[in-house]
């Protein structure tokens, strides 16, 4: 009896769990309305052509990972309250310096881009050419540690593009591991698109913050020897 109430109790856990993704996901795309209206009425393969206009609709994505990241991170230290809670102080947390963050970001990209097509097809210069597409590849794969500092700690802006940039560079494993696990969710989007759809920000930000543990304790313990 005692046995089938403990087996019972794990497969409730497990559905909670399973609950606890699904809504931080929706709360995630219900965070980036213009970004899936973008992909709705303009479409996927019109981004190039209007560029800065999709840069300006991702803007909410920064304060939205941020949020997923937070809420992963209570997760997997079993500290979670609920979805919404959990979302909801992770989004609004130091939202003004997320969303500026975000735009940040968002004008780089730009700027990295338009010189990458202009040293292609404009003024062709192979060398110029590589170096901005190798500026643009490395913000996006800041990404995951951008937000991943911006959900865990308050600092200056220069500050969370100074440590993205650090933890990018000096911590190839990682970076490539978060690659990689962006790699795997968009795979499974393609394998079984209606169901990942509903879960894939939040297994993306799980991968994230579960992988960086390691990196989150140490700066963990610098942030505690700083105040001491």
């Amino acid at each position: 009896m005692f046995g089938e109430l403990f087996h019972i109790e794990k497969v409730l856990e497990v559905c909670e769990r399973i609950l606890y993704f699904l809504k931080v996901n929706i709360l995630f795309l219900l965070s980036n309305i213009p970004v899936l209206l973008f992909f709705l009425f303009v479409g996927i393969t019109s981004v190039r052509e209007y560029l800065p206009f999709f840069l300006l609709c991702l803007l909410p994505v920064g304060p939205a990972f941020s949020a997923v990241l937070f809420a992963m991170n209570r997760m997997l230290h079993g500290t979670e309250t609920s979805a919404w809670k959990d979302y909801r102080t992770g989004y609004t947390d130091e939202f003004g310096k997320k969303i500026f963050l975000a735009a940040i970001q968002m004008v780089l990209l730009w700027i990295f881009w338009t010189n990458v097509e202009f040293f292609s097809f404009q003024m062709p210069f192979l060398p110029l050419m590589i170096f901005f597409f190798l500026l643009f590849a490395g913000t996006v794969l800041m990404t995951p540690n951008l937000y991943l500092l911006a959900s865990r700690y308050q600092m200056a802006v220069k500050d969370y593009l100074r440590g993205a940039v650090l933890l990018t560079i000096t911590k190839p494993i990682l970076t490539f591991g978060n690659l990689v696990a962006a790699v795997f969710v968009l795979m499974l989007l393609e394998i079984k698109a209606g169901t990942v759809v509903l879960f894939m920000a939040s297994i993306y930000g799980f991968l994230v913050v579960f992988m960086n543990q390691k990196v989150l304790r140490l700066l963990d313990e610098q942030a505690a020897g700083a105040e001491n």
